[in-house]
């Protein structure tokens, strides 16, 4: 967890030191200002008094498990005689320390700020106020202060809900899909491969068969090739060009190929009326929303439509036939393939190479051959996320991820994805825990709770 991440504040109430003095109240906060820890505090004298020759030393100590320690900066606070001597010897014990006299029965306060610079062990350190009465020095014996986390490591404390997709259901069927321009005679549906740009678009079609037949781990399906004609001319004759052609293209790709007859499947649209549509939308033609208006008619059959605007826009007809009608003239193409059959282990193979091959089922089941919290677990969980941005569990579940790896800004972004349930809510309130938004956390986690989330329940009982 980055610990630039988490604003830590305490609330410290000392015991009575003596029957005349009563402690100050604290409120220290850590955090990471580039490579300094920045720890700040709130000294509030109001309620303490002082005898003349009395001294308290506040000292914030930051130490490990490991036995590293780093003092700080303590705050001396004197009554008025013991000020006096500061003044005049200093201090042979705190001979850094910040003197205040205490002025009893006033409001007083002190903001302490000190920067340190920022070791690595300090992830894993506390953070205390010790306290000296006496301000010999002598710190054993005295008053330590409660510890606390300077990096709480909340991601890593909460408790967090992994939701159950719905992983039902075979691996996907994937496609490569595309639209060749081909040449045919004027009226004609033979195709001649060496004509005009035949050759290429051509190529195109071969291309993603190829791409699918090549790759060891799929399963070519089937090849679909749809046939469109232009609106212009009689719609009986484009019936027969459109089904014509797209015949007689699939007839060229079978004779490439050793691929079963059934794999081929073949469609035709007579004239291309939607592609017109949206040539139309785009275009600048002064009359296109009247143009429009026929093409899009319900009560004009298809000859009629053209010729309606062949003789009511002659101008705009003329770029129509030029600019447009060419290319709704096209060959669109699909081959559709799978995931052949093979086990979880080999299928793990593919979650870096070609994870869209895999279904969310058996991205599940491969995440489930690994530790859960492995690096290896954790990119299937992720990977599942991103293959399938949709499903708001496989994003709940990636977004628990990043929080555990204290990614929380990556485990926001999963959170966009992650719905409203009870899971999301409760990943949402560690979120909010981690950037110090207590009170929000706390709404996030009591929802959560509310709504039968165990781990939530468990989150506010941490809190308090």
């Amino acid at each position: 967890m980055q610990l630039n991440s988490l604003i830590l504040t305490l609330l410290i109430a000392f015991a009575p030191l003596t029957m005349a003095a009563q402690a100050s109240q604290t409120k220290p906060t850590a955090r990471v200002a580039g490579k300094s820890l920045v720890v700040t505090w709130d000294v509030v004298m109001d309620r303490l008094h002082l005898r003349p020759n009395q001294t308290i030393v506040y000292t914030p100590v930051i130490e490990d498990h490991q036995g590293n320690t780093q003092t700080l900066r303590s705050v001396m606070l004197t009554g008025r005689k013991q000020h006096y001597v500061y003044l005049r010897n200093g201090s042979k014990n705190y001979p850094d320390a910040i003197e205040m006299q205490r002025h009893n029965g006033t409001t007083q306060r002190y903001a302490y700020r000190q920067a340190i610079q920022l070791e690595p062990w300090m992830n894993n350190a506390t953070l205390r106020i010790a306290t000296d009465t006496c301000g010999c020095g002598n710190l054993a014996g005295q008053s330590r202060g409660d510890a606390v986390d300077i990096n709480s490591h909340w991601a890593d404390k909460c408790a967090l809900a992994f939701a159950t997709p719905d992983v039902a259901g075979d691996d996907p069927v994937l496609s490569l899909s595309g639209r060749a321009y081909l040449d045919f005679p004027v009226n004609r549906t033979e195709l001649h491969p060496d004509y005009h740009n035949n050759a290429a678009e051509l190529h195109k079609i071969m291309s993603s068969i190829d791409t699918v037949r090549n790759n060891k781990n799929v399963d070519l399906t089937s090849i679909s090739i749809h046939g469109y004609a232009s609106p212009e001319g009689p719609w009986n004759n484009n019936v027969r060009l459109a089904q014509g052609r797209a015949a007689t293209l699939t007839a060229y790709v079978k004779s490439q190929y050793d691929f079963p007859a059934s794999t081929y499947h073949v469609a035709s649209t007579p004239e291309d009326w939607a592609g017109l549509d949206s040539f139309l939308v785009k275009s600048n033609l002064a009359e296109k929303e009247e143009i429009l208006r026929i093409v899009r008619s319900n009560d004009l059959e298809p000859d009629p439509k053209d010729h309606y605007i062949r003789d009511h826009f002659p101008e705009a007809y003329r770029t129509i036939l030029a600019a447009y009608y060419p290319y709704l003239r096209h060959s669109d193409y699909e081959v559709k393939y799978k995931i052949r059959p093979m086990s979880d282990e080999e299928a793990a193979k593919l979650i870096r190479t070609e994870p869209r091959l895999l279904s969310l089922a058996k991205m599940y089941r491969i995440a489930g051959l690994y530790e859960k919290g492995s690096a290896p677990y954790n990119e299937v969980i992720l990977t599942a996320a991103n293959v399938y941005p949709s499903n708001e569990e496989a994003n709940v579940n990636a977004a628990n991820v990043a929080l555990r790896s204290g990614d929380t800004e990556l485990a926001k972004t999963y959170l966009r994805r992650a719905g409203t349930g009870v899971a999301a809510q409760n990943a949402r309130g560690v979120v909010q825990l981690i950037k110090g938004n207590y009170d929000e956390a706390q709404q996030l986690f009591t929802s959560a709770a509310e709504a039968g989330c165990q781990e939530a329940k468990k989150n506010l009982e941490l809190m308090k």
